[in-house]
């Protein structure tokens, strides 16, 4: 799978309340994991991350030019670059 960069105004997502603890980590650290999207013509619907990308809209909006920007790493789940399909996975066992 390939991981690819993404503006957030780029990403349909829901916003979503947060604790003030996950807010922290984004705010220290940026995201540790990518956001898993799924590309429908030409939008991005974020599937994994709607918190995260709510916490990068309120980081945006108290400074907006917040240190790590407004780029978000995803992994688009339907454009077929996944290493691996259901078919092949009993074999793979490494």
């Amino acid at each position: 799978m390939r991981i690819r960069g993404m503006h957030l105004k780029d990403l349909t997502y829901n916003y979503t309340n947060y604790s003030q603890t996950l807010y922290d980590s984004v705010k220290r650290i940026g995201f540790s994991f990518p956001i898993t999207v799924r590309q429908e013509g030409n939008s991005y619907l974020v599937l994994d991350g709607h918190k995260r990308c709510s916490i990068l809209e309120d980081l945006l909006k108290e400074d907006p030019h917040y240190k790590r920007g407004d780029l978000v790493h995803v992994i688009i789940k339907n454009n077929g670059d996944e290493r691996s399909n259901d078919c092949s996975r009993g074999r793979n066992t490494h």
